[in-house]
Parts: structure tokens; C-alpha cells; sequence
């Protein structure tokens, strides 16, 4: 039986424009808990915890989930943006909305669902060098909302608003997924699909009871751009490859169009991005996904990001002696649609140390933030990703899941 959606009560700080930026997605209490091994103890030159024991470490509580991260870190940028979520009628849920508004986020599509629903909380087991070793998360709030309610609660105000971009992260069941990102396009903005983790990325492309319909390609495809690390994007590949999707006439047709030579692009990615890239495959998987998704950023930590692009006919990069040297293949066939590849390799301009490194949790949200403040003001993506990835650099070095540091780079968003 679909719960009941209850609009969180009113702030005065709503009284605010129509966002540029709305996230849909899950907003969580964060617990992140850091090894630390007692000093002098055996155990201090192990970098992990120890299994089957208790271990001591430091513990913080923080406001999170990737939606939230992703609309505060665009928020911190100067973009307006508005959080779609819900949270329990409990404690932490009452504290996150209490939160949110003392930083002059939007909580106007914030929802408060009764019992049994709970608050989504993300529990984050970090090794000495807080690298992630194990995470839990309790995101189950979201999959009891239904596309009667989010047509009825959301979409409503998605298609009055016509923000600029729309962002959605996969804590959605596919369904919803789907309905948030069919809203999405038909209001006209940009869409952004964030994979969470390799199970739930799968609900892009998973069969579904209640989704009877292919995922489609371009140019009708639903998300715009996706932001997946290594192991996400391995994860899209694979399914997609396991529901034969790379074997869809409409698929072959894209592909066919973009005008890849026989001999095939390892040299060419060699260059653009590396051979220990092209060695693992991440940028032919990419290529591969583009039909589905024309613009995959995939994060490689300390590496950098791996921007692959399908672009459109007629694209001003075809003929940008700039460009140039990242446009591997150009429609040959006369496809009205298809303009050709942009691969490229963006390294990181700062690198830190495993001393320097404060917490992982929120780094990858925090970058997809700051692209996403860039792009909502007319700036081409691959002039953002240097910006997003110093803005993740500032979240690496606060124990916040988002660094409020984030601030000084709004003049260059």
C-alpha cells in the first residue's frame, strides 16, 4: 500500500525563485567511522580493520546521502537549487530538515512519510587512510514511494519549475527512475544520472514488473550525462551486455553512425586518455554506452576523470582545432543526428596524500555538484571538470561529507 506523502511544513526561506538545478534522490544521516589504531598496539600497522572484532576509531555524524551532497555542493556553488527527498517522522528526520534549512537550502520538496518508514542512514567503514573498506546503507525510504506519488507530489512542480538540469541518483526504484527522467526531458532540462554503487546502477537498464518499455537511445534517450567510477561503469556495461542491448537494431544504427575506423581506436584512446586505461577497457565501455547515455564522466580517483562524449551533428567541436585532437571518429554515413566521439582524459591538478586525505564520503557527489553549477549556467562540460575536481579536492580535506569551502569557488562556476 503506497504511503502517504506529507509536505514538510513551511519556512519562510522558501520564498525563493524557480531552481536551476532540482536533485532527486536520497538525503541521509551520515556515519562515518575511521579506523584508528591504538598506539604502540600490534594492530598499528595494519592500514584495515580487523575482521570478526571491535575496532576502535573515530566516529562522526554528518547530513548526507548523494542527492543532498550533490544539490548542497551546487548550492555552496551559487546555483539555486532544490532537493527532492523524503525522510521518516522520527528524530533524524525532523534534525536533517531543521539542518537543511539553517543552511538556506530548500526544503519545499522534502517529504515526511509516517511510520514504518525510517530516515535513510549510510554507515562508512574507512581504513586508516580514510579509504572506503565497507559501507551500509538503509536507503529503503525511497523504494516505498510509488509513481502515483511522485506524479501526484513532484512532477508537478518539476514541469512548473523547468529547471535547467535535473539530477537523479539511483535510490529510486526503476519505475520511479524512469518517471523522473521521462519528467525531466519533458520539461525540457539537462539530465543527470548518478549510479549510487554497481547494484543499484543496474536499475537504468534492469528489466522491471512495472517498466515495461526498452531503455532508448539517442537522440530519445532519457539521461544526458551519468557520472559512474570504475567499478559503476563496469557494472552498466556488463548488464547492458547481459540483456543483449548491444545487439538492438536502433543500438547498431548509433554505433554505425559514429564512424569508428575497422582497425578500431585503442591507439587513438592510448593518447587521449592512457594505456593502462585502454588496457582495462573503461574508455571502449564507455563508447559502448553512449547510445544510452551521450556524455559518461567516469571518476578515477587520484587519475582523473575519463570524459566520453557522443556529439551531435553539426557540433562546433567537429571543426574546433581545439578539439581536435580528442574527436576520434566522425559520422560518415550522412546520419542526420550522429556528429562523432570526443574522448579525453582530465588528470587531477592536485593530488593528496594518504595523510592529507580527511574522508572520502561525499567526494564523488561533490564533483557531480559543482559540474552541475557550471553547466546550469551555460558552460560547456569539459570547462567545468577541472572546477568540479578542485571542488572535490576541498572535500576530501573536510571531515564534512560537502566542504563548506566550496564557496570560494562561485566566481568560477
Amino acid at each position: 500500500m503506497a504511503q502517504k506523502l506529507e509536505q514538510a511544513p513551511p519556512n519562510p526561506a522558501q520564498a525563493l525563485p524557480n531552481p536551476d538545478i532540482i536533485v532527486a534522490g536520497a538525503l541521509a544521516v551520515d556515519l562515518s567511522c575511521d579506523y584508528a589504531p591504538l598506539p604502540g598496539s600490534a594492530a598499528k600497522v595494519a592500514v584495515s580493520p580487523q575482521l570478526n572484532t571491535s575496532n576502535p576509531s573515530v566516529i562522526s555524524q554528518t547530513l548526507g546521502g548523494v542527492a543532498h551532497n550533490t544539490a548542497k555542493a551546487a548550492h555552496l556553488m551559487g546555483s539555486s537549487v532544490r532537493l527532492c527527498s523524503a525522510v521518516g517522522d522520527d528524530i533524524s528526520g525532523r534534525a536533517a530538515l531543521t539542518q537543511l534549512a539553517s543552511e538556506g537550502m530548500q526544503i519545499s520538496g522534502i517529504d515526511v512519510l509516517g511510520q514504518p518508514n525510517r530516515t535513510a542512514q549510510y554507515v562508512a567503514v574507512n581504513d586508516a587512510h580514510k579509504n572506503l573498506t565497507l559501507a551500509m546503507a538503509d536507503m529503503g525510504i525511497l523504494e516505498s514511494i510509488t509513481v502515483e506519488s511522485i506524479t501526484t507530489r513532484w512532477l508537478p512542480d518539476l514541469n512548473q519549475a523547468k529547471p535547467k538540469c535535473l539530477v537523479v541518483d539511483a535510490n529510486w526504484t526503476g519505475p520511479t527512475l524512469y518517471a523522473w527522467l521521462r519528467a525531466g526531458k519533458a520539461a525540457g532540462a539537462l539530465t543527470a544520472f548518478e549510479p549510487v554503487s554497481t547494484a543499484k546502477a543496474t536499475r537504468l537498464f534492469a528489466p522491471s514488473p512495472n517498466r515495461s518499455e526498452a531503455i532508448p537511445v539517442f537522440p530519445n534517450h532519457l539521461v544526458d550525462l551519468a557520472t559512474p567510477n570504475t567499478h559503476e561503469l563496469s557494472s552498466l556495461h556488463s548488464t547492458a551486455t547481459r540483456l543483449d542491448l548491444f545487439s538492438r537494431s536502433d543500438w547498431w544504427r548509433v554505433i554505425d553512425s559514429l564512424g569508428i575506423p575497422s582497425s578500431g581506436l585503442r591507439v587513438a584512446l592510448s593518447v587521449t586518455t592512457s594505456s593502462d586505461l585502454v588496457n582495462q577497457g573503461l574508455p571502449q565501455q564507455s563508447i559502448r554506452l553512449l547510445p544510452f547515455i551521450p556524455t559518461i564522466l567516469t571518476k578515477l580517483g587520484p587519475r582523473g576523470v575519463l570524459l566520453t562524449m557522443l556529439l551531435k551533428a553539426n557540433d562546433p567541436r567537429l571543426s574546433s582545432s581545439e578539439a581536435s585532437p580528442y574527436v576520434l571518429s566522425r559520422c560518415s554515413n550522412g546520419d542526420p543526428e550522429v556528429g562523432g566521439i570526443y574522448v579525453r582524459l582530465f588528470e587531477p591538478e592536485e593530488v593528496l596524500g594518504p595523510g592529507e586525505v580527511v574522508s572520502v564520503n561525499g567526494v564523488g557527489d561533490t564533483f557531480l555538484g559543482a559540474l552541475m553549477a557550471g553547466i546550469s549556467r551555460g558552460r560547456r562540460v569539459e570547462d567545468v571538470i577541472n572546477l568540479a575536481q578542485r571542488a572535490a579536492v576541498f572535500s576530501l580535506k573536510s571531515r564534512e561529507a560537502v566542504s563548506t569551502e566550496l564557496v570560494a569557488l562561485r566566481a568560477e562556476a
